[in-house]
């Protein structure tokens, strides 16, 4: 996008620029749910939005590859001590904004699925977990804000759109547990003590390198998607079970 202001908005740094017609206000809301539910929640009740989009990073729960567009068409929250959800009380993304993101991807060459987001508490880190979430939910993604995001627009009647790329896959472990990086200051020494591993230091590297591969197709896909984005996506979610 042309950006043209770097502001704050309800306390939130934001990146104000347009593309393709639309005005676009772009924030970092932080990792995880609680956060993600926050910074959300500030910035609308600031600031007027039409579509809300969860943008970033996701772990595939089915086949993939690195850097695979995923689009979803509906969003559970996982339990906060990771107990399955009820996937019958879903958030439906906006029917429109999930389409143009679908012609967005296949039309930039992406490989792109669409399908059920599932956010969890928790960094999925073993593959192990990953299939255990994949089997309970039927999702073909997990990432840790949507289900946040969702709830927030959906309580203000503004629909959501998730465009994520695939960082990592089904059946790979992570080089390490990054919840550690999550919790007190004090686990975060056993964390980084973890990284003196020559193989953490190599999954590292690794998934350094998908992150930037993943990051370029997640850019090429969410431009082609505004490029494309008719205003009737804007128009607010009708859908039913929102999770609140």
């Amino acid at each position: 996008m042309t950006v043209e202001a770097r502001r704050r908005i309800a306390a939130r740094i934001c990146l104000v620029g347009s593309r393709a017609g639309h005005r676009l206000f772009v924030f970092r809301t932080g990792v995880g749910p609680v956060h993600a539910a926050a910074a959300c929640r500030q910035v609308l009740d600031a600031q007027p939005l039409d579509l809300v989009i969860s943008a970033g990073f996701a772990c595939a729960l089915t086949p993939a590859r690195i850097g695979d567009l995923l689009i979803g068409t509906d969003i559970i929250a996982w339990g906060g001590k990771m107990d399955p959800p009820n996937v019958q009380r879903s958030l439906a993304c906006q029917p429109a904004a999930a389409a143009a993101a679908i012609e967005a991807g296949r039309a930039v060459g992406l490989t792109t699925c669409a399908g059920r987001i599932v956010s969890v508490p928790r960094v999925l880190w073993r593959a192990e977990d990953k299939r255990r979430v994949a089997e309970a939910t039927g999702a073909i993604a997990a990432d840790m804000e949507s289900a946040a995001l969702g709830a927030a627009a959906a309580e203000r009647g503004i629909g959501v759109a998730v465009i994520r790329t695939v960082s990592d896959v089904l059946d790979e472990d992570l080089p390490l547990d990054f919840n550690l990086f999550l919790e007190e200051p004090r686990r975060v020494a056993q964390a980084v003590a973890g990284l003196v591993r020559p193989k953490a230091l190599a999954g590292l590297l690794r998934l350094g390198m998908q992150s930037r591969l993943a990051s370029v197709y997640l850019t090429q896909g969410v431009a082609r998607f505004l490029d494309g984005l008719d205003r009737r996506a804007t128009s607010p979610a009708r859908a039913t079970g929102a999770r609140r």
